[in-house]
């Protein structure tokens, strides 16, 4: 089943207009996904993600929040996917990562460090690759 849903806040997560959410997505609580975007199947979205408008999130993608497993919340901190960015398949964001604007990910990668805006990383580490 996909999902698509107006703004609203319920359950202390905010989904945009004209955004798809395939159901075997899981979304945690206080996520924020911005108008347009698209979340593909499978993809973990714990607490404290917020992913912009337009964004592509693809299946399998693991996004973390916790940078001293298992915390139990003092290590947590919040992801940012900024307007525009490709998310590809089965690529991992460690905890506090920004991901700039209209960057891209490529597939399986591991992102460890900030992406900067407009630039493509990959691998595993996820290095700049144009």
């Amino acid at each position: 089943m996909i999902i698509r849903k107006k703004p609203k806040l319920s359950g202390n997560v905010f989904i945009g207009d004209d955004v798809i959410v395939h159901d075997t997505a899981w979304i945690g609580d206080l996520v924020q996904i911005g108008k347009g975007s698209k979340i593909q199947p499978f993809a973990f979205i714990p607490n404290f993600v917020v992913i912009g408008n337009n964004c592509f999130v693809g299946p399998h993608v693991c996004f973390t929040n916790d940078k001293y497993p298992p915390s139990g919340g003092r290590g947590w901190a919040s992801t940012q996917v900024k307007d525009g960015a490709v998310i590809g398949a089965n690529a991992t964001i460690l905890p506090g990562i920004i991901i700039g604007k209209n960057a891209v990910v490529g597939a399986g990668s591991v992102v460890t460090k900030d992406v900067e805006p407009n630039s493509t990383v990959a691998g595993n580490p996820a290095k700049p690759i144009g």
